[in-house]
């Protein structure tokens, strides 16, 4: 591949339709491959998962129920999964299974555990059925089965060179630069890059469900009604969070429909592209520039990822997609390469440390935080203003610095993981009381 095919190939990779939170998403994609394998009457399901799966996963409600948690979750990927969909696996889920779940889980027959200290996306899914057991283990990424097998029997295995070519067949975006990305979207051919618009189309949908219904916390109709108040300015900034936190509020409230997922989440997906899309709207600036935008804000996001990890302490929703949107947001502004690094520089020292407890409806309100971050840091700097280099975590370079953040991320943050997750435990505990 050339190395922008290899850019245009990563980030058509990176991008997935994803129905509700990818975490419990990815552990009923695990059950409703390791049932497929072996049918039969569902007995008990088992569930292993590393911390990060576990607290995201641990407040979420499942799509298209209002079931919460990973064993629902679990429960209805075996029940009632469709594996071919992915990431949109409890699409066509009905009452009826639901309510089969919902049996399931309150007779004790499905177990979660944490798998404390497994640094990287870890689900082991084991499905007992009148037919025996089957399982399948997911590691890296939220859909990569490397490991099933049936009634003892190994019958697939992912070869190590067999995952190393898959890795190899894009670029890894750490390899580019910053100016680099900068000059990549500013110069490709618009039809090249074009497809990234379908974000906007599904993640609008999501929007207007949340600031039309009554789903998640609705953060997004509460900042409707100031604006129709006075309370707040119909400012650029504004517009961004409404918009942003209107779709969270709909895919962390149980909405069905899909967002454009970007490196393995629907709400970093979300961040990284409505504040682009809103500011588009309120100035007139057409597709073209807009997915340009959009596509830098991707690059980003998933550079950033590359060096905090797919989960961790840290909130990437509003960390690592919100550096990809105030980039995005300065290009779409025509800002120049510098005025972009800056706008990444000051959003590493604005919001980064904001934590992670898991996937939940106060996520709505994290990603108002993190869209109006990223419209002021870029604004900031489209006028001048920037954290210097060797300020905190702000390095000479826009690199440096997001280097620094992974730092923070792994190993730095990994208790504090640990804390969260205990934090969160007890809460479960105390409330059974």
């Amino acid at each position: 591949m050339t190395n922008d095919a290899a850019i245009i190939a990563t980030i058509r990779e990176e991008m997935a339709l994803a129905s509700g939170c990818t975490e419990p998403v990815a552990v009923a994609l695990a059950c409703s491959r390791a049932y497929g394998e072996i049918g039969g009457v569902l007995e008990r399901i088992e569930v292993l998962t590393d911390p990060g799966i576990y607290k995201n996963g641990f407040s979420c409600i499942v799509p298209g129920t209002e079931e919460v948690g990973l064993a629902a979750a679990a429960a209805l990927g075996a029940l009632a999964g469709r594996t071919e969909l992915e990431l949109e696996v409890l699409r066509d889920v009905t009452d009826s299974d639901v309510a089969a779940a919902r049996r399931m889980v309150e007779r004790g027959a499905v177990d979660v555990q944490v798998k404390k200290g497994e640094p990287e996306i870890y689900i082991a899914a084991q499905v007992n059925t009148s037919k025996g057991w089957a399982s399948a283990l997911v590691r890296k990424t939220h859909t990569n089965v490397v490991r099933m097998e049936v009634n003892g029997g190994l019958i697939y295995q992912a070869k190590r060179e067999r995952m190393a070519a898959a890795g190899e067949q894009h670029l890894d975006v750490k390899e580019l630069n910053v100016a680099d990305m900068v000059r990549f979207v500013a110069e490709v051919p618009f039809e090249a890059i074009s497809f990234v618009l379908e974000a906007v189309r599904v993640n609008k949908v999501l929007a207007r469900l949340g600031l039309e219904g009554k789903l998640g916390l609705g953060v997004g109709r509460g900042m409707s009604r100031l604006l129709e108040q006075g309370e707040m300015a119909d400012d650029l900034v504004s517009s961004a969070q409404l918009m942003t936190a209107s779709a969270v509020d709909a895919r962390m409230g149980g909405a069905r429909e899909s967002a454009m997922s970007i490196a393995g989440s629907g709400s970093h997906g979300i961040i990284a592209t409505m504040p682009i899309v809103a500011i588009a709207d309120k100035r007139g600036i057409g597709d073209e520039v807009m997915a340009r935008a959009i596509f830098l804000s991707y690059l980003i996001t998933v550079y950033i990822k590359g060096y905090s990890g797919r989960l961790s302490a840290l909130c990437g929703c509003a960390v690592a997609a919100g550096a990809g949107a105030s980039a995005g947001v300065a290009f779409l502004l025509g800002g120049d390469g510098k005025q972009i690094e800056h706008s990444i520089m000051n959003m590493a020292a604005d919001i980064t440390g904001i934590i992670c407890d898991g996937g939940n409806l106060g996520c709505a309100m994290k990603a108002a935080t993190g869209a109006g971050a990223a419209v002021l840091c870029a604004l900031l700097a489209l006028g001048g203003i920037h954290v210097p280099g060797g300020t905190g975590i702000v390095a000479e370079t826009v690199e440096r610095t997001i280097a620094n953040i992974g730092r923070i991320s792994s190993p730095g943050m990994l208790g504090t993981n640990e804390v969260i997750l205990d934090v969160m435990m007890e809460g479960e505990n105390m409330a059974k009381r």
